[in-house]
């Protein structure tokens, strides 16, 4: 006889039923999450071999290699504003055998600079750790009668539009608009395809002034054919100690001065669904990197800067981040392609 009771007494079998075919299904994974890694890793990085950013996530592979007793190596996916990186690892599978190496402007500038993204940097991403920053340098020619930042914007004032400043990707385009709208000046841009075709102009004085990664001219600070008027970074560059901070020289717009100097992270990211277990592994790991003694050699050498965090404070960079490069876009006025 159907009563009640009987009912309810099936209802629970069923239930333990249920409960244990998923505890079942489960298994598998958390064991497979237990022995990771069982095979080698991968890091894909947005740029491109040789590159200071490079040699970093080589010597970060070489240490994850020795903490997880597996192979770690370093994939170069550079190229369309580090779309195809970004764009591979999103669509990766969640296990943690395959990790992106990426610079803030694909996860913070891209959605804003693009119509069609092919991938979403919060939902198709779960942050790992924030590792270090580009610091960028303000640049003038050796030569240029500009010895401060004060001198030049004084002249781009007194004859708005009569200055020229060269860049190397569209994400240096926004960060020089956003320059100048700081400092109350216009200047016209002259498109250069990498630093390299960029850095004789500047130095002989073809173009007025600059913003390139500080990795890239040491050499020419040390002997002088280019001048830094000021580091576009939150602390002082400790290879160029005398140069300051933008936000040290009184820029009329101090909000987008201290915004500018925040802007240039590198972090590390997994597919969205990596298991928390691997995820929690990766992060404590690659923290453990970035403030090594390699780590920090690597900074003392190529004029980067340590600049460590979790995944939390990571993801919530992403997010302020995206804040600030969608103002300096619209001031940049560039439209979305």
């Amino acid at each position: 006889m159907d009563t009640p009771d009987s009912r309810t007494r099936r209802r629970i079998i069923g239930f333990a039923a249920a409960g244990g075919a998923l505890l079942a299904l489960a298994s598998p994974a958390r064991a497979q999450t237990q022995k990771y890694p069982e095979r080698y890793i991968k890091i894909v990085s947005i740029t491109s071999p040789g590159t200071v950013l490079d040699d970093y996530s080589r010597q970060l592979a070489k240490y994850l290699g020795e903490a997880l007793g597996q192979s770690v190596v370093v994939e170069n996916r550079p190229g369309a504003n580090m779309i195809i990186a970004t764009d591979y690892v999103a669509k990766a599978a969640p296990d943690g055998y395959t990790l992106l190496l990426a610079a803030s402007s694909a996860m913070s500038a891209n959605p804003f600079l693009f119509k069609r993204l092919p991938y979403d940097p919060v939902r198709d991403f779960v942050p790992l750790a924030r590792v270090s920053s580009l610091s960028l340098a303000l640049l003038v020619p050796g030569t240029s009668p500009f010895k401060t930042v004060a001198e030049l914007v004084a002249a781009g004032r007194a004859k708005p539009g009569s200055l020229n400043c060269a860049t190397v990707s569209t994400g240096y385009r926004v960060i020089v608009s956003a320059f100048n709208e700081a400092a109350g000046i216009k200047s016209a841009n002259v498109p250069y395809k990498s630093a390299a075709s960029l850095l004789p102009d500047l130095i002989s004085g073809v173009v007025d002034y600059s913003v390139v990664e500080a990795s890239y001219i040491l050499p020419q600070l040390q002997s002088g054919k280019l001048r830094a008027l000021a580091m576009l970074s939150a602390k002082r560059l400790p290879q160029a100690p005398g140069v300051p901070t933008l936000a040290e020289t009184g820029m009329q717009d101090a909000a987008m001065a201290d915004a500018i100097s925040r802007i240039s992270w590198v972090g590390l990211f997994a597919p969205a669904g990596t298991p928390a277990a691997i995820v929690s592994k990766l992060e404590r790991l690659i923290l453990e990197f970035a403030t090594s003694p390699t780590a920090m050699a690597h900074h003392a050498t190529h004029g980067t800067m340590p600049n460590p965090g979790t995944g939390a404070e990571l993801g919530k960079t992403v997010i302020s981040d995206q804040a600030i490069w969608k103002r300096m876009i619209a001031v940049s006025g560039l439209q979305p392609e």
